[in-house]
């Protein structure tokens, strides 16, 4: 007799199997989008606290500093968590990732440290020192969740994304509503996310990799062969943090810190697209790694419509309510000093449907590991957006640079499709 697991598999099993890898990937965008809507949710309201304890300048110069702080430590975190998710079939160890982690944030924390300096004085540099220190800490987490991922463990990364995003910004509000200084607040967010970060998602990280066998002490040469294979992917995440935060550089340039202060305040709305978008989309690396390299182009088209009809949904009702009460929904969240902003909101939600949709495409090229192709188009993305920022503000002000920054999207995006189409979606050959 024939033995069944032998047997061609009948149109109910290909139906239940497809039905299983559906629900995974609910399952896995589900934990993901859940952790990163209440994420974005405290990271709403660390900002009302900010905007509303501290004068539009101050605002600005923390967009300034974070706007600093945040590609340093794309480029040094060495983007270690789609790293470590989209290499199944690594010759790494887990330490060695830990071990070469540990050396580039203490490099890009020194960087920060000199840039300070030079640049900033008294409670500014103080608060640019401190945001270094929490980007740190959630570089290492970060790395953690790439060790979780791998396993298919998103309940572990929407926890720990849960816990530090909810008791550091209590502490960070609670601190500014008792009078105590935004340099206070800052230190004690740093602290809950250093906590989390070291005693429960390395610990579990390291618990994780011990049960997999993947516990091994790191190697020298493993750890120099690993440093320069990430190098293309650190040179990504830079130019996508200078890409994201040109609009920042140029607004302080050409039009002053008060008018960063009302753009930092009304970019939320992008921010928090992107952030909820690449929430879903770096939880379902290991999932596009899969259909890449089986060649399953139809399951990885349908996860694509899946994405994109999602964004499609948000963007146009965010847009429309932008328009008709973006005025009056801007000034009652952050106050009279941010009145008149309603047509910049609508134009960054925009700006954020249209860079959501650039970080899908992506993160299927990063899962084929094509890093060199997305660095390629990154230098070309970044050139547009510089170009099209300063025009867009010398012609419009703040709502030109941000117009500008909706024109660089799209053209990223046109390239992006281009790529995927060549590098993604590759020919299924016929047997």
């Amino acid at each position: 007799m024939r033995n069944e697991m032998d047997a061609p598999m009948t149109d109910q099993a290909v139906e239940r199997t497809q039905g299983s890898s559906r629900m995974r990937i609910r399952a896995l965008m589900g934990w993901g989008v859940s952790a990163q809507l209440i994420y974005v949710a405290c990271q709403f309201v660390t900002l009302i606290g900010l905007t509303r304890f501290a004068t539009v300048t101050e605002v600005g110069m923390f967009g300034l500093a974070s706007a600093i702080v945040i590609p340093v430590f794309f480029f040094f975190g060495l983007g270690m968590r789609v790293n470590v998710a989209s290499s199944q079939q690594s010759d790494y160890a887990f330490n060695d990732f830990l071990f070469l982690l540990s050396v580039s944030l203490a490099v890009g924390l020194a960087l920060v440290s000199a840039i300070g300096l030079v640049s900033f004085t008294g409670s500014q540099l103080l608060i640019l020192l401190i945001l270094a220190a929490t980007k740190s800490a959630e570089c290492l987490s970060e790395l953690c969740y790439g060790v979780f991922q791998r396993y298919d463990r998103m309940n572990l990364v929407a926890g720990s994304v849960v816990l530090r995003s909810i008791a550091g910004t209590v502490l960070f509000v609670a601190l500014l509503v008792s009078g105590l200084p935004a340099t206070s607040a800052f230190l004690a967010q740093f602290l809950v996310w250093s906590a989390v970060a070291l005693l429960l998602d390395l610990r579990f990280a390291t618990v994780l990799s011990r049960k997999k066998q993947d516990d091994s002490p790191h190697r020298s040469d493993r750890v120099f062969r690993l440093a320069r294979e990430s190098i293309p992917l650190a040179a990504n995440g830079l130019l996508s943090a200078l890409q994201g935060n040109m609009p920042r550089y140029v607004i302080a340039w050409l039009l002053g810190t008060t008018a960063l202060g009302h753009f930092t305040a009304v970019a939320y709305a992008m921010q928090a697209i992107t952030t909820v978008t690449m929430a879903a989309v770096e939880s379902l690396v290991a999932r596009f790694r899969e259909y890449i390299t089986a060649s399953r182009n139809d399951a990885l088209l349908r996860t694509f419509i899946r994405l994109f009809a999602g964004l499609a949904l948000a963007g146009v009702a965010g847009f429309g309510v932008s328009i008709l009460i973006g005025d009056w929904l801007v000034q009652s969240v952050f106050g009279p000093d941010y009145a008149g902003l309603g047509t910049l909101l609508a134009i960054c939600v925009l700006a954020g449907i249209l860079r959501a949709s650039t970080l899908v495409l992506q993160m299927s090229l990063m899962a084929g590991r094509a890093f060199a192709i997305v660095l390629q188009m990154r230098i070309v993305s970044l050139a547009v957006m510089l170009s099209a920022c300063v025009l867009g503000g010398m012609l419009a002000g703040l709502s030109g640079v941000a117009i500008g920054m909706c024109a660089a999207f799209v053209v990223f995006l046109f390239m992006l499709v281009r790529a995927v189409k060549t590098h993604v979606f590759r020919p299924v050959s016929l047997q």
